[in-house]
C-alpha cells in the first residue's frame, strides 16, 4: 500500500480503497494530487471519512486544476440551478451539492490554495446559494398550499427577506459555524389560497421561516446543511420568528440596545426578496450608525462592548483557560472583531466606507480612511488571519466547533504541520506574540482611564448641606431637600454594575437639566415628574446618553414633566412613548384619522398578543401625548388641539363599537347577527362640537333603529346591555389607563330611562316633550358612528325641531334664567361658569344657531368657533363683537386647558394660592409670543377678557329679547 508522507491511518486506507473502487489508483495520480489527498487524510480525518463513504463528493475536484479554481457566488448559483431541474430528488441534490463544495473548499484550505479571507468568503457564498435554493423550494411548496401572500391595502405581492448576521453576515463563515438568521417581511395581509384555504401573511411567513430552518438543520445521510440560530431577532426567543418591517422599526428605534447595534453591524440580506432586504437595511441604519459622535458616545460604546467582552472572558474560566482559547480568550479573535465593531459603531455614520461587515475588509477601509495606524492595521490583519487559520484547521479535524488549543501531542503536531511550522514551541511563541499584541491594542482603546473631572457637590455629597440648599434655591426649587433627594435618586443606577457609567452620564447632563428646570413653570413639579419617568426606565444610562447627545430632547422632556403630570403618567404607563419624541417630524405631525389608523396597524404588529382594548389605549395614549406636547410648547393652539382630541375620541369610539359588538356576539349571537347594525352613537357637548378638552367626558346618546325580538331578547334589552357594555369598555381601568369617562344623562328622560332608546322614541321626545334647554343641547349633537341612518335622522330632526322658527321671548328668557342658575351654582369656576366665562360664549353661539338657523344654514354648526365665524360673515353678529368673542374664547380655553393638562382633571377656577397662580402664569406664557406676565398682570388679563365677554353677552341677549318680542 502506498505510503502516506504524514503517516498512514485507517482513514487514509479507507480513502484509497474507495477511490480504487471508482477506478482511481494512487500510483496513477500526479505527485500534486497524491500530496493533496495525503493532506486531506492527515489534517481532517472526519472529512476523509465522508469522502471515503461517498467518493463521488470529491471526484470532480481530483481533475487537473479543479481544486485550484475559486467559484464565485454566480458560478455556484448557476451550477446548482443547472442541476436541480434534472434530478428526481432536488432536496438530496441540494445537500449533495453543499457537501461536495464544503469538501472542495476545505481541501483548498488544507492545501494552502487560498488565503483565509478567500476561504471564508467562499464558505459564505456557498451558504448564500444554499439559502436561496432552500428559500425557493419552501416558498414554492407553501404557495402551492396557501397561495401567494398579498398586502392589505393594494393587494400587491408581499415578500420575505432572509437577513444574515454574525459570521455569515460578515462573509467570514467558518467550517463549523452556526448561521445567525433573521426573517423579515414587508406587508401584512392574506394569501390568495391554494390547495388549502388562505391564511394571513404573518402565519405564512412564519411557516416559511420555520420550513427553511427545519430544512437546513435536518439530519440526513449526507449530514445537515447548517445549524441555525435565530436568537438575534427582535425580542430574541420570545419574539416572532418572522418579523414585519413595521415591527422592526418600532422595536429597534424604541427598545434597541447597544449590543443589538453591535449585532446589526454584520446584517446582510442573503436570500428572499432583495427590495425587502434593502428596506430592512434602510430601517436599521439610523439605529446602528449614529450621525454625531462625542466623548460620551465614544466612552459608552467602548464600555458597552468591553462589558460584553468581560462576560465572554468570565465564561471561559481560569486565566490559563482564557489564554488557551483562541477565539474568546485574551488577545483572541473576538478582541479584533470587537475593536473593528467599535470603530464601525462610532464612525460608520461619518465614514460610510467602513460600513462593511467583514473584519479584514473593514480593517483595510479603516486604514484607508485614516482611522487606523498603518502599524496597527498590518499587525491586526496578520493576527486575524493567523487566528482564523488556527480555528479552521482545528475545526476541520473532526468537523466540530473547537475554540481551545489542543493539549494532546498528536493533535498539536497535526496543527503545527497544517500551518507549515517547525514545532509546537515555534507555534506557541508565534501564538503568544500574536495574542499579546492584540491584547495591547485592545486595552489601549477599551481600557482607558475614566475622566478625572471634579464632580459637583450635588454628585459627591450624600447629605443636603446648607451649601447645596442655597445652590438648589438658586434654581428656584421651593423645597431644596426634596429636590436633592430626587437628584440623588436620578444619579443612582438600578444595576449596581452600571453605577459608574450612570454617574458619569448624569454628571454630563446635570448642568443643562438644572437650567431647563429653572426655566420651566414649576421646577419642583418638573423634577418630581422627571424623576418618576427616569427611574421607571430600566436602561437609565441609555436614556441619559440620549439626553446628553440630543439637548433638544432634554429640553422637551423637561417641558413635558413641568407642564403636565398627566403626560408624564402616560409615559409611565407606556415607556415606548418616550422614544417617539426623538423621531423626525414628531412635533410637526398633526393628528388625523389616517394617522391614527396607521398607528393602530403598527401597534397591532408590534404587540400581536395584546388585547384589542390595549391596542386602542396605546394609540390613544400616543396621540394624546403628541397633541399635548404640541399644545404645551405653543406649537398648536387650543382650537387645533380641540380638533385633534376630537379626532382621537371619534376614532376610539368607532373602534370600541366594533370591539363591543364582538363581545356581544359571544353572548347573543342570534340577535347580534341580525340586529346589531341598528345601533348608532351620537355625541353631545364638547365632543359633539369638535372642541374636546383635556379631561373632557364623552357625552353620548345610544339609539337603535328597529324593534326586534330575537331568541327571547328584545331590542330594548339588547341595546341597553350593549350601551352598558360600551361604557364599561371605555371606562375600565388597566395598566395602560382607561379610554374615556362617559356621560349619558343627555338622553331622553335622562337617568330614569334605559341607556339606549329607539329612533322613534328619540324623535317623539324632542317633538313633544323636550325642554328648551334640551333643544339647546341638541344644537351640539353630532353623529359619531354605527348605523349611518342616524346621521340623516339627526339632521332631519334638527331641521324640524330647531330650524322651523326662531325661539320666542319666553324661550330666550329661559336661556338667560338657565345661565343665571349655572352662575349661581358654579360661579367660582371663573373660567367656565363665572361672569364672562366660557359658558357665556357658548350660550351666545347656541342661541345664534336657534335664532338664525332656520334662515342661515351656515350657522347650523356644532362648533362654537365655527358658529361665531359664520355669524360674522352673515352679519348676524357685529364684526367687532364676533372677533372679540373668538379672541376671548380662545384665551379662556387656553388657560383652562393649561390648568387641566397638569393632572388631566377638570379645573376651571383660577388658583387662589399665589404660588399656584405664579405657576399657571408661567405655563400660559411658556413658548407663547406674549408680553412678560406677572401673576397680577395675568389676573388683569383674565379680568379684561371676562368683562368684555359679559358686556357682549348682555348686549346680545338684550337684542335677542327685543327681536323675539316683536
Amino acid at each position: 500500500m502506498p505510503e502516506n508522507p504524514y503517516g498512514a491511518s485507517p482513514q487514509w486506507l479507507d480513502l484509497l480503497t474507495a477511490l480504487e473502487s471508482h477506478g482511481i489508483a494512487l500510483a496513477a495520480c500526479s505527485n500534486v494530487l497524491r500530496d493533496r489527498l495525503a493532506r486531506l487524510s492527515y489534517f481532517s480525518p472526519r472529512l476523509t471519512e465522508i469522502a471515503s463513504a461517498r467518493p463521488d463528493l470529491i471526484l470532480p475536484w481530483m481533475k487537473e486544476g479543479a481544486l485550484d479554481e475559486r467559484f464565485s457566488k454566480t458560478q455556484l448559483r448557476e451550477r446548482l440551478e443547472a442541476i436541480l431541474p434534472e434530478v428526481e430528488d432536488p432536496e438530496t441534490a441540494i445537500r449533495f451539492f453543499h457537501r461536495s463544495h464544503i469538501l472542495r473548499i476545505a481541501w483548498r484550505d488544507l492545501c494552502h490554495l487560498a488565503d483565509i479571507q478567500v476561504i471564508t468568503e467562499e464558505l459564505s457564498d456557498l451558504a448564500d446559494v444554499i439559502l436561496e435554493a432552500v428559500y425557493h423550494r419552501i416558498w414554492t411548496r407553501l404557495t402551492s398550499t396557501y397561495g401567494e401572500p398579498r398586502s392589505h391595502e393594494e393587494k400587491t405581492p408581499a415578500h420575505l427577506a432572509i437577513i444574515a448576521l454574525g459570521k455569515l453576515g460578515g462573509r467570514e463563515l467558518n467550517f463549523s459555524s452556526d448561521i445567525d438568521l433573521m426573517f423579515v417581511y414587508d406587508h401584512g395581509g392574506k394569501t390568495t389560497g391554494g390547495t388549502n384555504a388562505a391564511i394571513d401573511n404573518k402565519k405564512f411567513f412564519t411557516l416559511l421561516a420555520q420550513g427553511i430552518c427545519d430544512f437546513l438543520s435536518k439530519p440526513t445521510p449526507l449530514g445537515f446543511l447548517y445549524r441555525v440560530d435565530t436568537r438575534l431577532r427582535p425580542e430574541g426567543e420570545r419574539g416572532e420568528l418572522a418579523v414585519s418591517l413595521a415591527a422592526v422599526e418600532i422595536y429597534y428605534h424604541s427598545y434597541g440596545q447597544n449590543w443589538e447595534r453591535q449585532a446589526l453591524l454584520k446584517a446582510r440580506p442573503v436570500a428572499g426578496n432583495p427590495d425587502t432586504g434593502r428596506q430592512f437595511i434602510q430601517l436599521i441604519t439610523p439605529f446602528t450608525y449614529r450621525k454625531y459622535v462625542d466623548e460620551i458616545e465614544i466612552a459608552e460604546v467602548l464600555r458597552s462592548i468591553d462589558s460584553l467582552r468581560r462576560r465572554s472572558l468570565a465564561a471561559i474560566g481560569s486565566p490559563a483557560q482564557q489564554a488557551n482559547n483562541f477565539k474568546n480568550g485574551y488577545g483572541g479573535i473576538r478582541e479584533i472583531e470587537f475593536f473593528v465593531q467599535a470603530v464601525q459603531m462610532l464612525y460608520g455614520g461619518q465614514y460610510p466606507e467602513i460600513k462593511l461587515a467583514g473584519t479584514l475588509l473593514s480593517l483595510q477601509r479603516m486604514h484607508e480612511s485614516h482611522l487606523l495606524h498603518a502599524r496597527d492595521f498590518a499587525f491586526l490583519t496578520t493576527a486575524y488571519k493567523f487566528l482564523r487559520c488556527i480555528e479552521h484547521r482545528l475545526q476541520m479535524t473532526a468537523d466540530q466547533q473547537v475554540y481551545d488549543l489542543p493539549t494532546a501531542p498528536i493533535a498539536q503536531k497535526r496543527l503545527v504541520d497544517s500551518l507549515d511550522l517547525a514545532s509546537w514551541d515555534e507555534f506557541k511563541q508565534k501564538y503568544e506574540e500574536t495574542t499579546r499584541g492584540v491584547r495591547q491594542i485592545y486595552e489601549g482603546v477599551f481600557q482607558r482611564e475614566d475622566w478625572n473631572d471634579t464632580l459637583e457637590p450635588l454628585i459627591e455629597s450624600q447629605e443636603c448641606t446648607e451649601e447645596i440648599k442655597k445652590l438648589l434655591a438658586s434654581y428656584e426649587f421651593e423645597d431644596p431637600p426634596r429636590a436633592f433627594a430626587f437628584l440623588k435618586a436620578l444619579q443612582t443606577s438600578p444595576d449596581i454594575h452600571l453605577q459608574p457609567k450612570t454617574t458619569r452620564l448624569f454628571k454630563a447632563i446635570l448642568p443643562r437639566l438644572l437650567v431647563c428646570l429653572k426655566n420651566s413653570p414649576d421646577s419642583d413639579l418638573a423634577l418630581s415628574n422627571f424623576e418618576q419617568l427616569v427611574t421607571s426606565f430600566k436602561a437609565r444610562s441609555a436614556l441619559y446618553e440620549a439626553l446628553y447627545t440630543q439637548p433638544p430632547f432634554l429640553e422637551l422632556l423637561v417641558s413635558v414633566t413641568s407642564g403636565s403630570s398627566f403626560l408624564t403618567r402616560l409615559v409611565l404607563r407606556d415607556p415606548s412613548l418616550m422614544e417617539t419624541i426623538g423621531h423626525d417630524g414628531f412635533l410637526e405631525e398633526v393628528i388625523t384619522p389616517d394617522l391614527l389608523q396607521h398607528h393602530l396597524e403598527l401597534i397591532e404588529q408590534a404587540y400581536p398578543a395584546a388585547s384589542r382594548r390595549d391596542h386602542l389605549l396605546r394609540v390613544q395614549n400616543a396621540a394624546m401625548f403628541r397633541s399635548g406636547i404640541r399644545f404645551i410648547l405653543g406649537l398648536s393652539d387650543v382650537e387645533s388641539m380641540g380638533k385633534e382630541l376630537t379626532h382621537i375620541a371619534d376614532f376610539i369610539l368607532e373602534k370600541s363599537l366594533s370591539c363591543v359588538l364582538a363581545q356581544m356576539a359571544e353572548k347573543y349571537p342570534d340577535f347580534t347577527s341580525c340586529g346589531a347594525a341598528d345601533l348608532a352613537i351620537l355625541g353631545y357637548g364638547k365632543l359633539g362640537g369638535r372642541e374636546f378638552n383635556v379631561a373632557s367626558d364623552c357625552d353620548l346618546v345610544f339609539l337603535y333603529s328597529e324593534s326586534r325580538n330575537v331568541g327571547g331578547i328584545t331590542s330594548a334589552e339588547y341595546f341597553h346591555r350593549f350601551a352598558a357594555q360600551m361604557t364599561r369598555f371605555l371606562e375600565e381601568k388597566s395598566a395602560l389607563g382607561f379610554l374615556y369617562n362617559t356621560d349619558t344623562r343627555l338622553r331622553p328622560h335622562g337617568q330614569n330611562s334605559p341607556l339606549a332608546g329607539s329612533f322613534a322614541t328619540f324623535q317623539d321626545y324632542y317633538r313633544h316633550q323636550a325642554q328648551f334647554w334640551e333643544k339647546m343641547a341638541l344644537t351640539r349633537a353630532r353623529f359619531i358612528g354605527g348605523n349611518p341612518q342616524a346621521r340623516d335622522l339627526l339632521e332631519e330632526l334638527k331641521k324640524e325641531v330647531l330650524f322651523q322658527k326662531p325661539p320666542n321671548r319666553d324661550e330666550i328668557q329661559s336661556i338667560l334664567d338657565m345661565r343665571r342658575k349655572i352662575e349661581s351654582a358654579k360661579g367660582d369656576e371663573t373660567l367656565k361658569a363665572g361672569p364672562g366665562g366660557l359658558v357665556d360664549v357658548e350660550f351666545i353661539a347656541q342661541t345664534l344657531v336657534l335664532r338664525y338657523g332656520f334662515q342661515h344654514a351656515s350657522v347650523r354648526s356644532t362648533s362654537t368657533f365655527a358658529i361665531l365665524r359664520a355669524a360674522a360673515r352673515e352679519a348676524l353678529l357685529p364684526l367687532d363683537e364676533a372677533k372679540q368673542l373668538i379672541v376671548s374664547y380662545t384665551f379662556l380655553r387656553e388657560v383652562e386647558n393649561r390648568l387641566r393638562i397638569v393632572n388631566n382633571i377638570s379645573m376651571d377656577a383660577i388658583p387662589a394660592d399665589p404660588a399656584e397662580l405664579e405657576k399657571l402664569t408661567r405655563r400660559y406664557a411658556l413658548r407663547l409670543d406674549t408680553d412678560p406676565l406677572t401673576p397680577d398682570s395675568f389676573l388683569e388679563k383674565i379680568g379684561t377678557h371676562t368683562t368684555r365677554v359679559r358686556t357682549i353677552f348682555e348686549r346680545f341677549f338684550e337684542r335677542m329679547l327685543e327681536e323675539s318680542g316683536r
